[in-house]
């Protein structure tokens, strides 16, 4: 009975979340409209190059299939042994999902289920889908980093310049506890002392997985290399998205404000990180000189474009549904 009981609270915190979230990302995109007007916003948005758009499509899709690969060798490493073409389609679904649930990387828990599923291996599917996630906002973060010091004199927002160096920062110390167990082991009192000890041992299973990774040079290596590839293709399906409605602004600002963008998108603050996601992209982009109105039509393109290139996820996942096996 107290059980049953847990699980009603349980579900209806759940839905209380959710529901604040929609109701976030309502409140962001009404003030959005109504500060720009939904007239303009169409304007922008019937008037957009089609030939950018599809450009966008390619490459947002192209940086899925690297994406893919990039799982698929942190799985292999894990003695995970799933086909490539297999490991595409979990991801597609994931992704797939990742535009509807909270924040933006609820789709990340269809892409544990179906490894747990396929595999057995929980802590693989876990240590291996986290770890793919850590390595994308890091080497996000990584690029916006290098840009901005190479033309940090063309910023003219200094509080640009500190956000990105203090998300980096953040990530930076990430890795060092990581792959240095001495130095976690130092601060692991404060998970036993805040958490419940059956997640914390949870968790110190997950670290541990973590960081064996760290004795994988060539893999990290790879990894990284990846990495890079794919944020930098994704950066630019924004960039292409912009081209869409006219913007003209530099590649560099899009290196230095699409990867905050992206960070802010994927706090659980939001459905799919709508709202977030054009409130945020309008802050940045208006500095430089963007009209709010392109700035969330572009940035309203670049969500659909995740979307459409994303549609093969969803059509595997309803095939699975639908005959038990893909």
């Amino acid at each position: 009975m107290a059980e049953k009981r847990l699980d009603n609270t349980t579900s209806f915190k759940q839905v209380l979340f959710t529901f604040l979230k929609i109701c976030i990302s309502g409140l962001l995109i009404w003030f959005l409209l109504a500060r720009i007007g939904v007239n303009k916003l169409l304007a922008q948005l019937t008037a957009a190059n089609i030939y950018w758009i599809l450009a966008s499509i390619f490459i947002f899709s192209l940086s899925n299939i690297l994406g893919a690969l990039q799982w698929y060798l942190l799985l292999k490493s894990k003695a995970i042994k799933l086909s490539l073409w297999r490991v595409i389609q979990f991801y597609h679904v994931g992704l797939f999902f990742n535009n509807f649930l909270i924040g933006y990387v609820g789709g990340d828990a269809f892409r544990i289920y179906d490894i747990r599923k396929s595999s057995g291996n929980t802590n693989g599917a876990l240590t291996t889908v986290f770890f793919d996630r850590f390595i994308g906002f890091f080497t996000l973060s990584t690029l916006a980093v290098l840009v901005t010091l190479i033309w940090m004199k063309r910023l003219t927002s200094h509080v640009t310049v500190y956000t990105i160096l203090i998300v980096f920062v953040i990530w930076v110390i990430g890795f060092y506890f990581l792959f240095q167990e001495n130095v976690a082991r130092k601060f692991s009192w404060l998970f036993r002392l805040f958490l419940p000890k059956m997640i914390h041992i949870k968790l110190k299973e997950l670290y541990y997985e973590l960081n064996k990774f760290r004795h994988n040079k060539i893999l990290l290596l790879r990894i990284f290399v990846i990495a890079f590839g794919v944020q930098t293709l994704r950066i630019l399906t924004h960039l292409f998205a912009a081209r869409a409605v006219g913007v003209k602004l530099e590649l560099l600002y899009f290196f230095i404000f699409v990867p905050i963008i992206a960070l802010a998108a994927s706090l659980p603050i939001s459905l799919g990180g709508i709202g977030v996601r054009e409130q945020s992209g309008v802050t940045l982009f208006t500095q430089v000189g963007v009209l709010s109105a392109k700035v969330v039509a572009f940035e309203f393109i670049a969500y659909l474009v995740g979307i459409v290139a994303t549609i093969p996820g969803g059509l595997i996942f309803a095939f699975r549904k639908n005959h038990k096996k893909i």
